[in-house]
Parts: structure tokens; sequence; C-alpha cells
């Protein structure tokens, strides 16, 4: 694995991380930040969510081959908030300060790590 990629590993498990305890330690300023209104119950279950892919992040910033099935893993959740994101960015049901800046991380992140691995 090149020291690029894994960096850049670490960098997704470290964002990850950051926004799975927000979720689950603040999930009242979690909301107010990203601007969403919904279950609060739903606030604790993103916030899990994120900690285990952060986890998984972590795992594949260890391992030894770049194209190892843990870093697919973590390029697919990317490219998947892309698109749903993108999705609700696109038809209105939510705005640029709610959708836009989550589209704008994740694609960055998923095309530095689609390069990264195919080195």
């Amino acid at each position: 694995m090149t020291k690029k990629l894994q960096i850049l590993l670490y960098v997704i498990a470290a964002y990850l991380a950051a926004f799975g305890l927000f979720f689950l330690l603040a999930p009242g300023a979690a909301e107010q930040f990203t601007k969403a209104s919904h279950d609060p119950g739903l606030s604790l279950l993103y916030g899990q969510y994120s900690l285990t892919f952060a986890f998984v992040a972590f795992l594949a910033a260890r391992e030894k081959d770049r194209t190892s099935k843990l870093s697919l893993a973590i390029l697919v959740l990317l490219v998947g908030h892309v698109v749903v994101f993108g999705y609700e960015l696109l038809s209105g049901a939510q705005a640029f300060a709610q959708a836009g800046p989550p589209v704008i991380v994740n694609a960055i992140l998923a095309v530095l790590l689609f390069l990264f691995r195919k080195k």
C-alpha cells in the first residue's frame, strides 16, 4: 500500500469517527449543525454506522494490499454518500447548506481513494 493511500484512509477514518461521535454524543447539536430534522433514534444509528465504517477505514489503512476489500468497501460507502446526498440536493429535498458539503467532501475523498487504489 502506498503512503498516500494509507494516509487518506486514516483521514477518512478520522472524518467518519468525528461525525460518528458527534451524532452519538451530541445528537441535538449534530442535527442543528447539519440542519436536518429527523427521529432522534436515527441520529444515534447514523453515529453508530459512521463509527463502524471509521473502524473499517482504520483496518483498511493497516492492510498491505491497496486493492483490499476493506478499501473497496470504503470507496462504495463514499460513492453511496455522493449519490444519496446528490439526489437529495438535485431533487430539492435538501438545501445546499444541508447536502452540499457532504457531496463535496465525499466526492473528493472518493476520487482520491479511487486514484490511490489504482496506482
